[in-house]
């Protein structure tokens, strides 16, 4: 009895212990943080970035160029809508590496709170640049 005893005990150790361990392996995304949706290098438009809502975040390379960028929302059916952030419609953006109102250090700016661009379960979000040369921008939500 001792010995079957001993057996269930070190079955249910060895199911517990892998659990635990792999558990930190699976990135944990909730609210708060900030989901990777890629990347994008572009001249005049970038690719399109789906989005639940909350905040969006953009980040330009230190590679891309400063310039006028603005970030729209695509409607297949109307005309794209322009994401206002901070009560101003398109922005001036510099790259990683300086600092502005708009843009932090690392080239990264937050549109906060927009929920009301998402039409259905997300908005499709894409940034269009006024200046020439490539950029790289990377989209987080």
């Amino acid at each position: 009895m001792k010995k079957i005893k001993m057996l269930v005990m070190s079955l249910i150790v060895t199911l517990f212990v892998p659990s635990s361990v792999f558990a930190n392996t699976v990135p944990q995304y909730g609210s708060g943080d900030w989901d990777s949706l890629g990347s994008d290098e572009f001249t005049n438009q970038s690719k399109i970035f789906l989005s639940g809502g909350g905040d969006f975040k953009i980040c330009l390379s230190s590679n891309s160029q400063p310039g006028y960028y603005q970030l729209f929302e695509e409607d297949p059916y109307n005309p794209d809508d322009e994401v206002i952030s901070n009560g101003v419609k398109g922005t001036y953006f510099k790259t990683a590496g300086t600092d502005s109102n708009d843009f932090d250090s690392n080239g990264c700016h937050v549109f906060k709170n927009i929920g009301d661009y998402v039409d259905g379960d997300q908005a499709e979000f894409y940034l269009a640049k006024y200046s020439g040369g490539n950029s790289t921008v990377t989209a987080w939500d």
